[in-house]
């Protein structure tokens, strides 16, 4: 990758994909793709398995992911759709620490993180750790919520449990 191409970074359990995290996608490759020289490049770190469990408010939880694989291929297939929209590449990571290589990869231009506060709270944290280590700050891009049909916010959980479908549909009264 040439020196001058943007590479905007995020990362997630994105499980099940829906248009909540397709806009987190949008605004990564809309980062990373600018005019000027080289194309962009988006790094996607998916949550691994272990990391889930211990991130998880009841670990539990972490069994309704799925497997790694099936969360990777989804997410693959997910990013092969957008991304051909946009000049930019892509490389899925695994994440096996909750900050991952944004704290440490000195070549990363911008971060792409959700409107929640504990989101926030972490980009804020991810950046003073950055600068502590010498490192530029990263920029913060955050899409806005995607509102589902009854006007509260998409969520993986939402989907999980049939209140509405990926695209925000309601399923159920």
């Amino acid at each position: 990758m040439a020196a001058s191409e943007r590479i905007a970074i995020l990362g997630g359990t994105f499980t099940p994909i829906h248009n909540g995290h397709r806009a987190l996608l949008h605004k990564a490759f809309q980062t990373a793709s600018h005019d000027g020289a080289g194309d962009g490049h988006v790094v996607v770190g998916l949550t691994g398995t272990e990391l889930a469990a211990e991130t998880r408010s009841d670990p539990g939880h972490a069994e309704l992911l799925g497997s790694f694989e099936e969360r990777y291929d989804a997410l693959e297939a997910e990013l092969d759709r957008i991304g051909a929209a946009y000049s930019s590449s892509f490389r899925i990571l695994e994440l096996a620490t909750p900050l991952g290589p944004a704290a440490t990869r000195e070549d990363l231009d911008a971060l792409i993180v959700s409107p929640e506060a504990k989101a926030q709270r972490r980009a804020y944290e991810l950046n003073q750790q950055r600068t502590g280590n010498g490192l530029a700050p990263l920029e913060i891009h955050t899409p806005p919520f995607i509102v589902a049909e009854d006007g509260r916010r998409i969520s993986s959980t939402r989907v999980r449990n049939g209140e509405i479908d990926v695209h925000g549909r309601l399923l159920s009264e």
